[in-house]
Protein backbone atom coordinates (compact mmCIF):
# COMPACT_ATOMS: atom_id res chain seq x y z
CA UNK A 1 0.00 0.00 0.00
CA UNK A 2 1.46 3.24 -0.49
CA UNK A 3 0.16 6.67 0.37
CA UNK A 4 -0.87 9.84 -2.68
CA UNK A 5 -0.53 13.16 -0.73
CA UNK A 6 -2.04 15.58 -2.73
CA UNK A 7 -4.46 18.99 -2.15
CA UNK A 8 -6.77 18.77 -4.31
CA UNK A 9 -8.28 16.45 -7.52
CA UNK A 10 -9.84 17.61 -10.31
CA UNK A 11 -10.98 16.15 -13.84
CA UNK A 12 -8.16 16.66 -16.20
CA UNK A 13 -11.16 18.48 -18.43
CA UNK A 14 -10.55 22.54 -18.30
CA UNK A 15 -13.38 23.45 -17.36
CA UNK A 16 -13.81 21.37 -14.15
CA UNK A 17 -17.03 19.32 -15.21
CA UNK A 18 -17.24 15.14 -15.52
CA UNK A 19 -16.69 12.59 -13.01
CA UNK A 20 -14.01 10.95 -10.83
CA UNK A 21 -14.21 7.86 -9.80
CA UNK A 22 -12.57 6.54 -6.70
CA UNK A 23 -12.37 2.71 -6.64
CA UNK A 24 -13.46 -0.22 -8.69
CA UNK A 25 -16.40 -2.39 -7.97
CA UNK A 26 -16.52 -4.36 -4.82
CA UNK A 27 -14.19 -1.97 -3.10
CA UNK A 28 -14.73 -0.01 0.14
CA UNK A 29 -13.24 3.75 0.51
CA UNK A 30 -13.11 4.50 4.02
CA UNK A 31 -12.59 8.22 5.97
CA UNK A 32 -10.88 7.30 8.29
CA UNK A 33 -11.56 8.43 12.54
CA UNK A 34 -11.02 11.98 13.46
CA UNK A 35 -11.58 12.79 9.69
CA UNK A 36 -14.10 14.71 8.23
CA UNK A 37 -16.15 14.13 4.71
CA UNK A 38 -17.67 17.95 4.26
CA UNK A 39 -20.52 17.68 2.09
CA UNK A 40 -21.98 21.03 2.53
CA UNK A 41 -21.20 22.85 -0.47
CA UNK A 42 -21.60 19.91 -2.29
CA UNK A 43 -24.80 18.37 -4.77
CA UNK A 44 -25.05 15.28 -3.68
CA UNK A 45 -26.56 11.94 -4.52
CA UNK A 46 -27.19 8.49 -3.64
CA UNK A 47 -26.14 9.12 -0.10
CA UNK A 48 -28.18 8.89 3.09
CA UNK A 49 -31.72 7.56 2.51
CA UNK A 50 -34.83 8.66 2.68
CA UNK A 51 -37.80 8.74 5.29
CA UNK A 52 -40.39 6.73 3.49
CA UNK A 53 -42.82 5.24 3.65
CA UNK A 54 -44.50 8.60 4.79
CA UNK A 55 -47.83 10.09 5.01
CA UNK A 56 -50.41 13.04 5.78
CA UNK A 57 -53.99 12.68 6.28
CA UNK A 58 -57.05 14.46 7.77
CA UNK A 59 -60.46 14.60 8.24
CA UNK A 60 -62.93 15.58 5.96
CA UNK A 61 -65.37 14.22 7.80
CA UNK A 62 -66.22 14.51 11.13
CA UNK A 63 -66.31 11.35 13.53
CA UNK A 64 -69.10 11.04 16.45
CA UNK A 65 -67.55 10.87 19.73
CA UNK A 66 -70.03 9.44 22.16
CA UNK A 67 -69.68 10.59 26.10
CA UNK A 68 -67.18 8.66 28.01
CA UNK A 69 -65.82 6.17 24.99
CA UNK A 70 -62.98 6.25 22.53
CA UNK A 71 -63.50 6.30 19.39
CA UNK A 72 -60.91 5.78 16.64
CA UNK A 73 -60.92 9.07 14.70
CA UNK A 74 -62.02 8.84 10.52
CA UNK A 75 -59.03 10.81 8.49
CA UNK A 76 -60.46 10.23 5.16
CA UNK A 77 -58.56 12.63 3.10
CA UNK A 78 -54.20 12.02 2.09
CA UNK A 79 -52.19 15.12 1.18
CA UNK A 80 -49.29 12.33 0.47
CA UNK A 81 -49.11 8.79 1.15
CA UNK A 82 -45.55 8.15 -0.60
CA UNK A 83 -46.32 3.69 0.09
CA UNK A 84 -50.03 3.45 -0.21
CA UNK A 85 -49.43 2.07 3.29
CA UNK A 86 -52.76 4.55 4.77
CA UNK A 87 -56.15 3.35 4.50
CA UNK A 88 -59.51 3.22 6.27
CA UNK A 89 -57.85 5.77 8.47
CA UNK A 90 -55.08 3.13 9.34
CA UNK A 91 -51.36 2.77 8.51
CA UNK A 92 -50.01 -0.25 7.86
CA UNK A 93 -46.03 -1.07 7.89
CA UNK A 94 -45.36 -2.45 4.28
CA UNK A 95 -43.63 -5.42 3.51
CA UNK A 96 -39.81 -4.93 4.18
CA UNK A 97 -40.30 -1.65 6.08
CA UNK A 98 -40.31 -2.72 9.37
CA UNK A 99 -38.06 -0.05 11.66
CA UNK A 100 -38.53 3.23 13.67
CA UNK A 101 -41.31 5.49 12.76
CA UNK A 102 -42.31 9.06 13.92
CA UNK A 103 -45.88 10.13 14.15
CA UNK A 104 -47.58 13.24 15.07
CA UNK A 105 -51.77 13.65 15.36
CA UNK A 106 -53.67 16.58 16.09
CA UNK A 107 -57.20 16.54 17.24
CA UNK A 108 -59.55 19.53 17.30
CA UNK A 109 -63.03 20.08 18.98
CA UNK A 110 -64.97 23.34 19.49
CA UNK A 111 -67.95 24.67 21.75
CA UNK A 112 -67.99 21.90 24.22
CA UNK A 113 -67.41 21.85 27.98
CA UNK A 114 -65.59 19.16 28.66
CA UNK A 115 -64.01 17.41 31.73
CA UNK A 116 -61.74 15.38 29.39
CA UNK A 117 -60.15 15.66 26.21
CA UNK A 118 -58.11 13.12 25.18
CA UNK A 119 -56.10 12.31 22.08
CA UNK A 120 -54.48 9.10 21.52
CA UNK A 121 -51.67 7.44 19.01
CA UNK A 122 -52.09 3.56 19.16
CA UNK A 123 -50.24 0.58 17.74
CA UNK A 124 -52.27 -2.40 16.98
CA UNK A 125 -55.33 -1.10 17.97
CA UNK A 126 -55.39 -1.38 21.84
CA UNK A 127 -51.62 -0.55 22.83
CA UNK A 128 -50.96 3.51 23.28
CA UNK A 129 -48.14 4.71 22.21
CA UNK A 130 -48.84 8.58 23.05
CA UNK A 131 -51.29 10.68 25.03
CA UNK A 132 -52.31 14.39 25.11
CA UNK A 133 -54.96 14.90 27.49
CA UNK A 134 -56.69 18.07 28.01
CA UNK A 135 -58.60 18.56 31.46
CA UNK A 136 -60.42 20.41 33.87
CA UNK A 137 -63.61 21.94 32.64
CA UNK A 138 -62.30 23.34 29.56
CA UNK A 139 -64.24 24.90 27.60
CA UNK A 140 -64.69 26.31 23.91
CA UNK A 141 -62.20 24.99 20.82
CA UNK A 142 -59.35 22.83 22.02
CA UNK A 143 -56.67 21.01 19.90
CA UNK A 144 -54.91 18.31 21.39
CA UNK A 145 -51.19 17.35 19.91
CA UNK A 146 -49.24 14.19 20.60
CA UNK A 147 -46.14 12.40 18.79
CA UNK A 148 -44.02 9.74 19.63
CA UNK A 149 -41.61 7.34 17.99
CA UNK A 150 -42.34 3.47 17.65
CA UNK A 151 -40.21 0.28 16.59
CA UNK A 152 -42.85 -1.40 14.48
CA UNK A 153 -42.39 -4.58 12.34
CA UNK A 154 -44.09 -5.44 9.26
CA UNK A 155 -48.16 -5.63 9.25
CA UNK A 156 -48.42 -3.62 11.96
CA UNK A 157 -51.18 -0.77 12.79
CA UNK A 158 -51.27 2.88 13.82
CA UNK A 159 -54.12 4.85 14.21
CA UNK A 160 -55.62 7.97 16.13
CA UNK A 161 -58.05 7.83 18.71
CA UNK A 162 -60.08 10.53 21.02
CA UNK A 163 -62.08 10.45 23.89
CA UNK A 164 -64.08 12.93 25.62
CA UNK A 165 -66.59 13.11 28.39
CA UNK A 166 -68.30 16.17 28.21
CA UNK A 167 -71.76 14.25 28.72
CA UNK A 168 -73.08 14.14 25.09
CA UNK A 169 -71.97 13.13 21.94
CA UNK A 170 -69.53 15.23 20.41
CA UNK A 171 -67.42 15.50 16.79
CA UNK A 172 -64.35 16.87 15.41
CA UNK A 173 -63.26 19.34 13.40
CA UNK A 174 -62.60 18.77 10.14
CA UNK A 175 -60.14 19.86 7.87
CA UNK A 176 -55.80 20.25 8.60
CA UNK A 177 -56.20 20.63 12.43
CA UNK A 178 -57.22 16.91 12.68
CA UNK A 179 -54.77 15.29 10.98
CA UNK A 180 -52.44 12.65 11.26
CA UNK A 181 -48.55 12.29 9.88
CA UNK A 182 -45.41 9.55 10.22
CA UNK A 183 -42.48 8.66 8.34
CA UNK A 184 -40.09 5.75 8.73
CA UNK A 185 -36.86 7.41 10.11
CA UNK A 186 -33.67 6.69 8.54
CA UNK A 187 -31.28 4.74 10.95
Amino acid sequence: MSDLFVDNIKHQSSQGSGTITLGASGETISVPSGATLDLSNATQTGVGGTNTPAFLAYASSTTSMPTASSVKITLDNEIYDTNSAFASSTFTVPIGQAGKYFFTAALRQNSFTSNRFILQIRENGTNVKAEMELSGGVSGAMTAVCSTQINLSEGDTVEVYGYQDSGSTQTNITGVSTQFTGYKIIE
